[in-house]
């Protein structure tokens, strides 16, 4: 259902081309233009030339990005003694009792009791409205009459919008990285015959907490009220409200371990061009290879604590505590997935009185 892209004539993922290695860019959609490409050309191609060296001096390019980003639109959550108000109205407007008595109202009011009576805004404890993004990128190019050459590298480094607790021993600084790299090598063997080389690699990496999916987090800030649980018991016991996935986000964040996602993405081309004028001005015919491999590896590192729940405080004001979530120890999986293709194809190319003509003698590939 998506546009066939091309790049540098070779099938290949538009998010895996640093916009600053490329050359030009164009889009056919019209049937006559597509129709070279079969059926795989149907909704559309995009055509990406990335830049080739250049005759002359060596050319440097450099760039530094520096980005910040506020998350917009965020939910205001009211504080304990608010919440308790209209928890209260809205039981005592449906004919039932309310839910906290007149002495429970005033140690919500003044915080008198942090253990049963926390006052938790669970957004600002795991959220962060700022993220940071740093990029750099750099460039060379040049060459002479014989050979040309293009050189790149980049990196990007994001961090996510979630505050983990510098002291936690699962601290794996959540965050997205991508790194990328490009060859690309035009050699004149002789007037008519030319070679060109390229390699090109595109890597990512997600950090994220070992529950992996960090739309729980999103959930359990959204949904978790500011009186229900504190952060951590003042005894240093981890609190939960119920079994399973019932606590909290805090929780999530910074102690159920680690996992990571890693994709990587890796091409060699080569590419023969020969000049065919002596048979008929404006032909040539090319002959082209490529081998690229994709991977994606998924590491998980997942551990749980205890955690309870306080119900109430005995005579001598010591917490009633319930084990609600029994401890995990450290559980390793990983999954790992690896495609290995091999494209060949062949184009006779003719160009007369400024009529571009391509026809694809052999094109396919092998997985």
């Amino acid at each position: 259902n998506s546009a066939l892209v091309l790049i540098d004539g070779l099938e290949g993922d538009l998010n895996s081309v640093d916009p600053a290695d490329i050359e030009s860019f164009s889009i056919l959609k019209d049937a006559s233009a597509t129709a070279v490409y079969g059926v795989r050309g149907a909704n559309g191609v995009v055509l990406i030339t990335t830049k080739r060296g250049e005759e002359g001096k060596l050319q440097i390019t450099a760039r530094t990005n520096f980005t910040f980003s506020k998350l917009q639109k965020m939910p205001q959550y009211l504080g304990a003694y608010d919440y308790a108000k209209l928890a209260n109205e809205a039981r005592v407007v449906r004919g039932d009792a309310p839910i906290y008595s007149d002495a429970e109202m005033e140690i919500i009011q003044y915080g008198l009791d942090k253990d049963l009576y926390p006052d938790i805004n669970w957004q600002n404890e795991i959220i962060k409205p700022y993220s940071f993004q740093q990029t750099y990128y750099v460039s060379a190019r040049g060459g002479g009459s014989i050979a040309k050459y293009f050189l790149s590298l980049g990196t990007s480094k994001e961090s996510a919008a979630y505050k983990q607790d510098a002291n936690s021993p699962y601290n794996a600084n959540t965050g997205y990285n991508t790194y990328s790299y490009r060859t690309n090598l035009d050699i004149n063997l002789t007037k008519a015959t030319k070679l060109y080389f390229g390699v090109e690699g595109y890597m990512t990496r997600k950090t994220q907490p070992g529950i992996s999916n960090t739309d729980n987090l999103w959930a359990a800030q959204s949904q978790l009220t500011p009186l229900l649980i504190p952060k951590v018991y003042s005894t240093g016991h981890i609190p939960a409200w119920g079994t399973d996935t019932n606590y909290s986000p805090y929780v999530m964040l910074n102690y159920t371990g680690t996992s990571s996602n890693e994709t990587n993405l890796a091409q060699a081309t080569m590419a023969l061009t020969q000049d065919l004028s002596f048979i008929t001005k404006g032909l040539k015919i090319r002959a082209q290879g490529a081998f690229d491999t994709k991977g994606w590896f998924t590491e998980r590192r997942y551990v749980l604590p205890e955690m309870y729940y306080a119900s109430s405080r005995d005579v001598y004001g010591n917490l009633q505590l319930a084990k609600k979530v029994n401890k995990v120890t450290a559980n390793y999986s990983y999954t790992q997935e690896q495609y290995r293709n091999i494209t060949l194809n062949r184009r006779l190319i003719t160009i007369r009185q400024s009529i571009r003509t391509t026809v694809f003698l052999h094109w396919f590939t092998i997985i």
